[in-house]
C-alpha cells in the first residue's frame, strides 16, 4: 500500500511537471484568393476559445501567394505576422486568411502588417 501511495505520488508530479506553459507559438495559416486588390477590404475579425484565438482578415499580397510564405514572432507582449516583401512590379491578389495561433506566454497585441489590434482577456 505504501508503494501505491509513493508511485501515485510520483505519476502526480510528473503530470503537473509536464504541464508548464513555456515558450511557444504554434499556428496555422489558410489563405483563399477572392479577387484582386481593388476589392473592398474588410475588417479583422477575432474569435476567441480555448484552444488560442482565430483571426479572419483580407489582405492584398503577392499573386500566388503561399501559405510558407510567413512569419509569426514574438515581440514583448505583441505577436507579430509578417509577409514577404513586396516588389512595385508583382502582381497582388486579394487573399481571405485564416490565422489560428495558440501562444504562451498570453500575447496582448498582434501586429497584422500595419495593423495592431489588442487582445482583451478572457473572462
Amino acid at each position: 500500500m505504501k508503494t501505491f501511495r509513493i508511485i501515485s505520488v510520483i505519476v502526480i508530479i510528473v503530470l503537473f511537471a509536464s504541464c508548464k506553459g513555456g515558450n511557444y507559438i504554434n499556428h496555422d495559416l489558410k489563405a483563399e484568393r477572392i479577387g484582386d486588390c481593388s476589392a473592398t477590404l474588410t475588417a479583422c475579425t477575432l474569435t476567441e476559445n480555448s484552444f488560442g484565438e482565430h483571426y479572419e482578415f483580407n489582405r492584398c499580397l503577392v499573386e500566388g501567394f503561399n501559405t510558407d510564405d510567413y512569419l509569426i514572432e514574438r515581440k514583448g507582449d505583441t505577436l507579430v505576422l509578417t509577409f514577404p516583401k513586396e516588389k512595385n512590379d508583382e502582381p497582388k491578389a486579394l487573399y481571405k486568411l485564416d490565422l489560428d495561433i495558440h501562444a504562451s506566454p498570453k500575447y496582448n497585441f498582434i501586429q497584422l502588417g500595419t495593423e495592431v489590434l489588442q487582445i482583451s482577456p478572457v473572462n
